[in-house]
């Protein structure tokens, strides 16, 4: 069984998937347009390995958008850079 075959959010019929991605565009913004998305994520055993699989995906594409991981794309932006910020310097890395 492959990771998002456990995910909360595969197969949920009630839920409208586009709360995953709201249309930022059209000016549905502020925290209260994550809120139903944030709350799946929050109960998902498999959040973890979601929010990876997606930093991976954004790394190689330079795409960003929907929430994953319990994570919205300005966060996920925030920690990338966290992340870059702490790796080790030295032999290899700049």
């Amino acid at each position: 069984m492959i990771w998002f075959d456990k995910a909360a959010c595969a197969g949920i019929a009630k839920v409208d998937p586009t709360i995953f991605f709201p249309d930022v565009e059209r000016g549905h913004t502020g925290p209260h347009v994550w809120d139903q998305a944030r709350a799946i994520c929050r109960s998902c055993v498999v959040r973890h390995e979601c929010l990876e699989y997606q930093m991976k995906f954004e790394e190689e594409s330079g795409r960003r958008d929907g929430m994953w991981g319990g994570y919205t794309p300005k966060e996920r932006e925030q920690l990338f850079q966290e992340r870059i910020r702490l790796q080790p310097r030295g032999r290899g890395n700049p």
